[in-house]
C-alpha cells in the first residue's frame, strides 16, 4: 500500500494529465466544444511531463496544443456565430491531403534535425515524426475533418511502446486507450456524418 501511495505521489502530475486527456478525448468523440477547454489544461500538464522526460518535440507539441485548443474553441464555439451555421464533419480533399503531407514531412525533418543536433533527446527523429503527425491531426480536428482519426490511431498505438520504454507508464496506458477510443471516435463521427447527410 505504501508503495502504491509513493508511486502516486511521484507521478501525480502525470496522473492528472492522464485523467484530463481521457476526458478530452471522450468529449471529442461526442463532439462537445468543451473538449477544447479540457485540452488546454491537459496540455499544460504534459508540457511539464515531457520536459522532465527530455522528450522535447512532444513538449513543444503540447505547447502548440495549448494554442491549437484555443483555435479549436474559437472554430467550434464562436466562429459559427457569424454565419449561424455550426461546423460540420467533412472529408479531406486531395489538395488539402497533399499539402498536409508535405507539411508533415518538412516538420519531421526540421524538428528531427534540431533535436539531434541541439538537444539530448534519446529519440529525436521518432519524436519529431510523432510531433509532426500530431500537429497536422490537431489542425484537422479544429476543421472537423473525419480523416484525422486515422492519423491518431497510427500515432497513438506507436506511442505506446515509446512511452513504455521511457518508464512513462500512465502515459503509455493513456495512449493505448487513446488508440482504442480513436477507433471508436472514427466510427462515431462516420455515423454522425451519415445522419447529418440524411437530414440535409
Amino acid at each position: 500500500m505504501n508503495c502504491l501511495i509513493g508511486w502516486i505521489e511521484a507521478n501525480f502530475v502525470e496522473i492528472i494529465g492522464f485523467i484530463l486527456a481521457l476526458i478530452h478525448l471522450f468529449l471529442e468523440i461526442k463532439e462537445r466544444w468543451s473538449m477544447w477547454i479540457i485540452g488546454i489544461f491537459s496540455s499544460i500538464f504534459y508540457v511539464f511531463i515531457f520536459f522532465q522526460s527530455k522528450i522535447y518535440a512532444q513538449m513543444g507539441l503540447y505547447a502548440y496544443f495549448i494554442i491549437a485548443n484555443c483555435y479549436g474553441l474559437y472554430c467550434w464555439k464562436f466562429a459559427k456565430g457569424r454565419s449561424e451555421k455550426p461546423l460540420k464533419i467533412s472529408h479531406i480533399t486531395p489538395k488539402t491531403a497533399g499539402i498536409l503531407f508535405v507539411i508533415a514531412v518538412i516538420l519531421s525533418g526540421f524538428i528531427g534535425y534540431f533535436l539531434s543536433g541541439y538537444t539530448d533527446s534519446p529519440i529525436p527523429y521518432i519524436d519529431a515524426i510523432l510531433a509532426a503527425l500530431s500537429i497536422v491531426a490537431t489542425w484537422m480536428i479544429a476543421r472537423k475533418i473525419l480523416e484525422h482519426w486515422y492519423i491518431w490511431i497510427v500515432t497513438d498505438f506507436f506511442s505506446v511502446g515509446l512511452y513504455f520504454s521511457l518508464d512513462l507508464y500512465p502515459t503509455a496506458l493513456l495512449y493505448l486507450m487513446y488508440g482504442c477510443m480513436s477507433s471508436w471516435g472514427l466510427l462515431n463521427w462516420r455515423k454522425s456524418m451519415k445522419s447529418a447527410f440524411a437530414l440535409s
